[in-house]
């Protein structure tokens, strides 16, 4: 599998986009959320977790029944690198263990965790972070418990070199960096963006470049209609001529589509609105 080391390199990259950004500092009165976030009865909102599941990502790392997955199986480059199996994992850990795991790349025993994108799941409103907690502590235990990492030298010449940091420092870092705000009415698009596309196209969406792979910024998706956006993000088809990675024709079907009809119009209402913006 050869996947991971550009996943190592997108989720490290975002300090190239750090730095002061006022207008990315939440300051919003009222937390935005995934539909679905304001049910009150418990199996709705197991049910809402579980989409976030998709919505997030954990489903592409950890596996579509989330028992684990081996990411990559290259001793002499990256290493034997595995993502846990979250049904043996997640029952062991509190809530608050489990919440600081996501939100804040602290692992309850482990000194450091990596590859996890915290810096994202920091930005998700209290509900949104709760209903996935709940339903990852639901989740009948299944399978192994994933074999131990054993990174190789490309992924240790990466940590040492600072190119590779842990989820707990790319919280920090990432604190108050963003997108461009563009107020209330587009706020559910950039949450979408800020917690899911961020985690590719970097923290203000603007792309970056690395020598084992590089990503646009999103300015691109102004040159969609509403209708070709539609295709674009639940079937991982572009419009006309253009080419997209492999990558995001898989994260269009196995993610957004599970995006409600109301959170794509929001995602392509910012993206849209983003792009228009005077350069």
């Amino acid at each position: 599998m050869r996947t991971l080391p550009i996943v190592l390199l997108l989720l490290t990259s975002c300090d190239r986009n750090a730095g002061p950004n006022k207008a990315a500092v939440e300051a919003e009165s009222v937390a935005t959320s995934f539909d679905g976030a304001d049910v009150s009865n418990a199996a709705a909102r197991l049910k809402h977790g579980e989409r976030l599941t998709y919505v997030l990502g954990c489903r592409g790392c950890h596996g579509k029944d989330l028992k684990g997955k081996l990411w990559d199986d290259d001793p002499k480059e990256y290493g034997i690198m595995w993502a846990s199996n979250l049904t043996r994992a997640a029952p062991t850990m509190t809530a608050a263990q489990l919440k600081a795991l996501l939100s804040k790349g602290v692992h309850p025993r482990r000194k450091e965790l990596w590859v996890m994108p915290s810096e994202l799941f920091q930005h998700l409103s209290q509900t949104d972070l709760e209903a996935v907690v709940a339903y990852l502590q639901t989740v009948k235990s299944e399978g192994e418990l994933s074999p131990d990492t054993k990174l190789g030298p490309r992924a240790l010449m990466a940590i040492e070199s600072g190119l590779a940091k842990p989820a707990a420092m790319l919280v920090r870092e990432t604190r108050n960096v963003g997108p461009v705000d563009l107020g209330p009415t587009y706020k559910l698009g950039r949450y979408i963006t800020r917690v899911t596309c961020a985690e590719c196209h970097g923290t203000k969406l603007e792309g970056h470049q690395d020598p084992e792979g590089k990503t646009p910024d999103l300015v691109i998706a102004g040159a969609y209609s509403r209708e070709e956006f539609e295709k674009l993000i639940t079937q991982g088809t572009p419009t006309g001529n253009r080419r997209i990675a492999e990558l995001m024709q898989s994260v269009a079907k196995r993610r957004f589509s599970h995006l409600t009809p109301h959170e794509r119009d929001a995602l392509y209402a910012y993206l849209k609105a983003r792009a228009e913006q005077p350069q």
